[in-house]
């Protein structure tokens, strides 16, 4: 082992451990910081909202049926079959744009709004595009309900959103 070799291996212990210190400082401030809080104010009986308890379980079914398509997807890809290639990226924006949504629901986000039109469009894009698959492959025929009955949803939730 040469000097530089040397160097560079004590720069990245060092800097392991001086990591290491600071994510052990930072975990004991917020377990102490956490036993200062009094806790017996806060109401945790409050449950979520039903209706972005809904809205998070259409948004779970079609994350998973997405998630069953690309892996039938994948699976097909390794046969040497690429016929479902543009459904396995209309699936992967789906999976992105719904994870997202299921964390803005949670949250109550003020963007949720927003976020569900733009869920909406790319929902209904994957719907449409499983649907041409779905005669032959039940995983895409799963996947286009679960994305039209999430879309219908959607919809409906943004209505009566306005509403209110």
């Amino acid at each position: 082992m040469n000097k530089t070799e040397t160097n560079a291996s004590r720069r990245k212990l060092l800097k392991g451990v001086s990591a290491f210190t600071a994510m052990l400082g930072t975990g004991l401030s917020f377990s102490a910081h956490a036993a200062e809080v009094d806790h017996s104010m806060m109401n945790h009986d409050l449950p979520i909202d039903p209706h972005l308890e809904e809205l998070m379980d259409y948004v779970l079914e079609c994350i998973k049926m997405a998630e069953i398509c690309q892996q039938h997807a994948m699976h097909m890809f390794q046969m040497g079959d690429t016929k479902l290639a543009d459904c396995a990226l209309a699936t992967q924006e789906l999976l992105v744009v719904s994870k997202a949504l299921l964390t803005l629901t949670a949250n109550n986000s003020k963007h949720l709004k927003g976020y569900l039109t733009v869920a909406v469009t790319i929902t209904e894009s994957c719907a449409k595009e499983c649907e041409k698959f779905a005669e032959d492959h039940i995983q895409c025929k799963d996947s286009a309900e679960a994305c039209y009955d999430a879309v219908e949803f959607y919809k409906a939730f943004l209505e009566a959103c306005k509403k209110a």
